[in-house]
C-alpha cells in the first residue's frame, strides 16, 4: 500500500479546511479499509512532499513523520502525524460577469493532523483501535475507528471489517457559529491468497454523512432581471443536500512475476452516492526490482466522475433563485467544478533505494491532469499538478 501525505486531487479541489476532511476520511479509509501487512515490523518513517498546481495555484508543502512500536507479542502501536503549509490561489466555483471566466481566491493555511493506532492481535484474530484529530483556521476533525481481520484456511483467506465515526466542525470567519457534520462508514473486505504468487481481495464500504456539507468558500452566480430587461449580476453561496450516502466498491490483485523480478498491483475502485456522482478509478503500480539494493516503481492512474445532479456553471436559464436556499428541501445547487463530470490521470515513478540493510531512502514524482467532461465548464477550471516526494524508512 502507498501512503500518501495529502490528498492531491484534494488539495486542488478544496478550500484548505474542506480538503482536510477528505484527506482525513482518506486517511481513515486506507488505514482500515485495505488489507494491512501480517506483519508488523517497527520503524521510523519521515517524508517531505512538495505539490506545485500550474500557473501559480495552490501549492502545499507537507512534512510527515510516522513511527511503528511492537509493544509486546500483541500489542503494536502505530502513529502518524503530518503538518501541511498551504498556499495559492483555488476557484471560488462562480463564473465571471462574462459567463465564461474562472474567479480565483487567495488562500493561505496550514494544517496540523494525527493518527494513533492500537493494534490487538489472538491468534488468527487482530483488532485495531484508531483516533484522529486535525485542525486548521476554520476547521477541526476528530475521528474513531475500530477495524479488524480474521485470517482462516491456513492463513490463506482473510476476512477485514471496520467502522468509523468523524466529526467535523466548521467554523470560518464570516460565520455566526459553527456548523456540525458527522460521517460514518461501514466496511468489509474478503482477501485470498490464489498461489505463492497471487493474492486478490474485494472490500465493500457503505457510508452516510449528516450535516452541514456546503463549501462556504464557493459561490454560484446568476443574472437576475430587476426590471424588463435589465439585470443585475448576483453572486450567492452555494446549497448542497445536508445527507449524503454512498457505496464503495474496492477491487485489488498483487501479482509476483518471479522470472521479471517484479510485481504488479492493479486496484479498481467503484463510487456511488445519492447527490448523483459515480466515478471509477484504475490504479496500476508495477514494482520492478533491479539488483539488490533498489526498487523501480511506475504508476499510472485514471479517475473518471460523473456530475452531481445538482451541478451547475451558473444559474442563468435555470428556474432557481440563488437568495432563497432551503438546506432540507431545496433547490439544490453548486457550481464547484469538483462536482462536475470530469476524468483525470496520474503519471508516476518512484525509486526505492536500500543504503543499509534497516535504511530506505525513496524519492517519488507524480504529474497530474484533469479535464472537464461538461461542455460548459472552462478548462481553466481543472488543474494540472506536479508533485515531488523525498523520503525515508528506518527499521530498529
Amino acid at each position: 500500500m502507498t501512503f500518501r501525505i495529502f490528498c492531491p486531487i484534494g488539495v486542488s479541489f478544496w478550500r484548505s479546511a474542506w480538503r482536510l476532511r477528505l484527506c482525513v476520511a482518506l486517511f481513515f479509509y486506507l488505514q482500515f479499509a485495505i488489507v494491512k501487512p501480517l506483519r508488523a515490523e517497527d520503524h521510523i518513517a519521515i517524508k517531505w512532499q512538495d505539490y506545485q498546481e500550474d500557473d501559480g495555484r495552490i501549492r502545499v508543502v507537507s512534512k510527515y513523520v510516522g513511527v511503528e512500536k511492537k509493544i509486546n507479542a500483541s500489542l503494536t502501536l502505530r502513529a502518524h502525524g503530518v503538518h501541511d503549509a498551504i498556499s495559492g490561489a483555488t476557484p471560488t466555483g462562480s463564473s465571471g460577469r462574462a459567463g465564461d471566466e474562472v474567479p480565483l481566491e487567495d488562500l493561505v493555511d496550514t494544517r496540523d493532523a494525527g493518527v494513533v493506532d492500537l493494534d490487538w492481535t489472538r491468534g488468527i484474530h487482530e483488532t485495531s483501535f484508531q483516533f484522529a484529530h486535525s485542525k486548521e483556521s476554520d476547521y477541526l476533525s476528530r475521528g474513531l475507528a475500530v477495524y479488524g481481520t480474521s485470517e482462516f484456511d491456513k492463513r490463506n483467506t482473510g476476512l477485514s471489517y471496520g467502522l468509523s465515526f468523524v466529526d467535523d466542525r466548521i467554523e470560518p470567519a464570516f460565520f455566526e457559529s459553527a456548523e456540525n457534520k458527522e460521517t460514518y462508514d461501514a466496511y468489509v473486505g474478503l482477501s485470498r491468497v490464489l498461489d505463492p504468487n497471487t493474492i486478490v481481495s474485494l472490500n465493500f464500504t457503505y457510508g452516510w454523512t449528516r450535516g452541514f456539507q456546503d463549501d462556504p468558500y464557493k459561490r454560484i452566480a446568476k443574472n437576475i432581471e430587476v426590471l424588463p430587461g435589465f439585470f443585475l449580476f448576483q453572486v450567492a453561496p452555494e446549497n448542497r443536500p445536508a445527507h449524503r450516502d454512498r457505496r464503495i466498491w474496492f477491487a485489488n490483485l498483487k501479482r509476483f512475476f518471479p522470472v521479471l523480478r517484479g510485481s504488479l498491483d492493479f486496484d479498481f475502485r467503484y463510487f456511488s452516492d445519492t447527490w448523483g456522482v459515480d466515478s471509477q478509478t484504475f490504479d496500476i503500480e508495477w514494482y520492478q526490482r533491479i539488483g539488490d539494493k533498489l526498487i523501480l516503481r511506475p504508476s499510472y492512474r485514471l479517475y473518471r466522475q460523473g456530475a452531481a445532479d445538482f451541478y451547475f456553471r451558473d444559474l442563468n436559464g435555470v428556474d432557481i433563485d440563488p437568495r432563497e436556499p432551503d438546506p432540507t428541501f431545496g433547490p439544490f445547487f453548486s457550481a464547484d467544478y469538483r462536482l462536475a463530470g470530469l476524468r483525470s490521470e496520474t503519471y508516476g515513478l518512484k525509486l526505492v533505494y536500500k543504503i543499509a540493510e534497516s535504511v530506505d531512502l525513496d524519492v517519488a514524482w507524480e504529474r497530474y491532469k484533469m479535464t472537464g467532461r461538461e461542455a460548459d465548464t472552462p478548462e481553466e477550471a481543472f488543474p494540472s499538478a506536479d508533485t515531488l516526494t523525498i523520503g525515508g524508512v528506518w527499521r530498529f
